[in-house]
């Protein structure tokens, strides 16, 4: 009777020993199909984090660029105002006439002897607004 229990005991223990090494390769693979998803998504992560660095980056650059040309537009603007308080303000006149004729920077350019940046100034503060 003993032996019976014994043999049942051992049995048992075979089973749960082989029970016990199925769940441990069954946990291995999923282990290794996890990292490796883990890892994809690692790398993933990464690019996406590069990538919002560089968008960062042109975004820094284009606002520096925007202040910039700020800051020229209103140095443009005082040297208009100094040109035309000297009274060499004359063809500057005539230039926002004729802009506000339609006349391109470039017609101001040949007509006037403005500089490209002086005749762009006009044009954009003189110029004919575009119905929206």
């Amino acid at each position: 009777m003993i032996s019976a229990y014994s043999d049942l005991i051992l049995a048992a223990l075979a089973t749960t020993l082989v029970l016990a090494g199925v769940l441990l390769v069954i946990a291995t693979v999923r282990a290794g199909r996890l990292r490796r998803r883990l890892g994809a998504i690692e790398k993933q992560f990464e690019t996406l984090r590069a990538d919002v660095a560089a968008s960062t980056g042109i975004g820094v650059r284009a606002g520096e660029r925007l202040r910039r040309l700020d800051q020229v537009t209103v140095q443009m603007g005082e040297r208009l105002g100094q040109l035309e308080l000297r009274g060499e303000g004359r063809p500057y006149d005539q230039a926002i006439a004729l802009v506000r004729r339609g006349a391109d920077a470039d017609r101001l350019i040949s007509h006037y002897g403005l500089s490209r940046g002086e005749a762009d100034l006009v044009a954009l503060v003189h110029g004919r607004r575009l119905a929206g």
